[in-house]
């Protein structure tokens, strides 16, 4: 029996590889484009759930016990549909690569920005405008706004407002466009912020 363990996990390389790949073969835009799809995908394929109140909902959220939170873990609540996730989902892949190659490809730069665009697709979904620190966050966010959508609070839809998130390095960006559409106040972002990777808005419609 081989003694051999494995240093580095070839899903965490293989996935920020393949982003730099399609950055630098088809263009920044494809590639925003294509992590948006690929978040779609993925949450296509999970089922439906329904909570008779928001408590419900928020006590699955807090135990890990909802489709979006067994994606992303379990998410902090302010109040006022306001959470904040501590860790991102995808720091582990981050930290594989750098430990692997050390700094992040140059591609992922111009692949955010293109994130951050508005188009019709951020604006359905509610994410992008400004919200987006990295590549990953084009897989995220489309994941949660989809997998949200999948849930119903009293017989309505789940919908999310994705309003900033913060970089490894400690970068944040915030998307004043879905702050105003949310009526959230800055400050209680940035505080949100201070504690955690990620803030967003979840509401019935």
């Amino acid at each position: 029996m081989s003694n051999v363990t494995k240093e580095y996990d070839a899903g965490h390389l293989s996935l920020l590889e393949l982003i730099r790949v399609m950055s630098e073969i088809a263009g920044a835009p494809f590639a925003a484009g294509a992590l948006v799809k690929t978040g779609l995908g993925i949450a296509r394929r999970a089922e439906a759930m329904e909570f008779p109140t928001f408590q419900a909902f928020l006590q699955s959220v807090e135990a890990g016990a909802n489709i979006v939170a067994k994606f992303e873990g379990a998410a902090r609540y302010y109040g006022d549909g306001i959470f904040g996730l501590p860790v991102c989902p995808f720091a582990e892949s981050v930290r594989t690569y750098q430990e692997y190659g050390g700094t992040l490809p140059a591609e992922y730069s111009a692949v955010t920005v293109s994130l951050n665009r508005p188009s019709a697709t951020s604006d359905k979904l509610r994410v992008g405008h400004g919200a987006s620190v990295s590549p990953f966050c084009g897989v995220h966010q489309p994941i949660r706004s989809a997998l949200a959508e999948k849930i119903r609070v009293g017989g309505k839809p789940v919908v999310v407002y994705q309003l900033g998130c913060k970089s490894g390095a400690g970068r944040r960006s915030v998307a004043e466009h879905f702050l105003q559409q949310a009526g959230v106040d800055r400050q209680l972002v940035d505080q949100v912020l201070d504690e955690n990777m990620c803030c967003y808005c979840a509401r019935t419609e």
